[in-house]
């Protein structure tokens, strides 16, 4: 909040103190009233003074009521609310002057309260605006003790208080204005120096406080990204690790399965040459039975227990192919034309003994743009959304996941969507999933870091996630992609 804004709220608290404090004055003035004619039996023109209490009264309930209804439109309006505090001094410091006027003028010992409304100024007001009132109040306080001492207006002599009238006392009434305007004048220069100062230092302490908070608060987003990228770090580590193994096992693998494909075009090649001599010598031995098969059963699956072997071969060979190529993904940079339905297929292969229990629907744009990026790095996006979706369907009998690739703004952008219909996420889960190390699935073994390492990859390619999930309802992610990276 502006140091400005602070100042006006505060203003407005104390005028709202200020309007209390006017009901004490008005009991203190009604008992003081009470006191003199009573107990001192002071003779007071008790008609005009009860006006000026009944008037005081007035105009103090409307301040009240106005206070309690306009609440924030006044703070919200700093020009309005000083108008008013002006307002309210002035109506005071005029009461205060008729009072005076009507009990006594310059008799009265109470003329010292201006004292009071010059300090209170020096708090509300600005220093020229208490500057202008300590002026027009002495002013007018002059103009009513020069109209009495001339005898043009009235005045009200304490009798009983004083033994004698004083009003013409040309020595005594110059003491008195001496020494009150000077009392006045002297007290609102220091109380508005010293206010004013206090004002400087708090705004000084105000700006001080907003930039500690702001470096504080720099600091903290600071030591979360290097935590956040600290443990990414740590992540990409155990995954080059984990690709260093998996390429070594991938390379192991795939000289058996060369040597397999290999022998398997022999044996099929073989195959075509000895079943016709094993047939002629069948029909004359027809209880002939080959690997505990009767032959004609032998005879007849033997061809397909061979196409079978050869597409097992050559699955595990496109396995092998892509765990190398996924095992390869920190290699190189960032600038592969990438073709992201190439990358769904892929992926796939890699999870499809995760996948193949539930229906998968695709719907892939056929004249998808490639983009600028890493492939490797892509794949591992698809897989670990798709993996996140299988076990978020936790074997369900109609689970369904659905892929989808669009084009954006003109085909500078590309857009993949995988969705289940899984149990969905609630508000407070999607808030925290991308964040390091948070996880549903601690019974499982999740480590919470999957999500974090996507959304690294998302803004390392430029991209930005959007997550649609309704608890009950299923959950879809989109990753939007530009096609070229250097020009977001």
């Amino acid at each position: 909040m502006p140091y400005r804004s602070l100042r006006e709220e505060e203003l407005f608290i104390r005028i709202e103190w200020f309007i209390k404090l006017r009901w004490v004055f008005v009991i203190g003035l009604a008992f003081t009233i009470f006191v003199a004619t009573q107990i001192f039996n002071v003779d007071l023109p008790l008609s005009k003074i009860l006006t000026i209490l009944v008037v005081v009264v007035v105009y103090n309930t409307a301040l009240y009521l106005f206070h309690r209804f306009s609440g924030q439109r006044l703070v919200d309006d700093p020009r309005r609310m000083r108008i008013e505090t002006n307002l309210q001094i002035g109506l005071d410091l005029l009461a205060l002057t008729f009072l005076i006027h009507f009990s006594g003028g310059v008799e009265n010992p109470f003329i010292f309260f201006y004292l009071f409304h010059a300090i209170m100024g020096s708090i509300l007001l600005s220093r020229t605006d208490v500057w202008v009132q300590g002026f027009a109040v002495s002013t007018l306080f002059i103009i009513f003790i020069a109209l009495e001492y001339f005898e043009i207006i009235a005045h009200y002599h304490l009798e009983g208080f004083f033994p004698k009238d004083l009003h013409q006392d040309f020595l005594y009434v110059s003491v008195v204005c001496m020494v009150l305007l000077g009392t006045v004048f002297t007290t609102i220069y220091m109380s508005s120096t010293i206010v004013q100062g206090l004002r400087a230092r708090e705004e000084e302490l105000f700006l001080t406080r907003n930039i500690l908070q702001k470096r504080s608060e720099d600091l903290e987003d600071a030591n979360l990204q290097l935590k956040e990228k600290q443990k990414q770090l740590v992540q990409s580590e155990k995954l080059a690790s984990l690709g260093r193994l998996v390429s070594g096992i991938a390379h192991e693998i795939n000289n058996p399965i060369q040597f397999i494909q290999g022998n398997m075009q022999i044996l099929r090649e073989a195959s075509q040459d000895i079943l016709p001599i094993i047939d002629k010598h069948a029909e004359s031995h027809p209880d002939l039975t080959l690997a505990r098969l009767n032959y004609p059963f032998f005879r007849k699956n033997a061809p397909v227990l061979l196409d079978d072997m050869s597409k097992g071969a050559e699955r595990i060979r496109n396995i092998v192919a892509d765990l190398k190529a996924f095992a390869r993904r920190d290699e190189g940079g960032m600038d592969d034309e990438v073709d992201l339905n190439e990358v769904i297929q892929v992926s796939k292969r890699l999870v499809y003994n995760k996948i193949k229990h539930y229906r998968i629907n695709e719907d892939l744009y056929p004249e998808l743009p490639k983009l600028q990026g890493s492939g490797s790095k892509l794949e591992q996006v698809v897989v670990a959304t798709l993996i996140n979706s299988v076990e978020a369907l936790d074997n369900r009998s109609d689970g369904t996941i659905k892929i989808t690739t669009r084009t954006e703004d003109d085909g500078k952008s590309i857009s993949l969507s995988i969705s289940d219909n899984g149990p969905g996420m609630s508000e407070e889960i999607k808030d925290r999933i991308f964040d390091p190390f948070f996880t549903t699935k601690q019974s499982t073994g999740g480590t919470g870091l999957g999500l974090s390492v996507i959304y690294g990859i998302i803004e390392e390619h430029g991209g930005h996630i959007d997550v649609e999930t309704r608890v009950g309802k299923g959950t879809t992610f989109t990753y939007h992609l530009p096609v070229n990276r250097e020009s977001r």
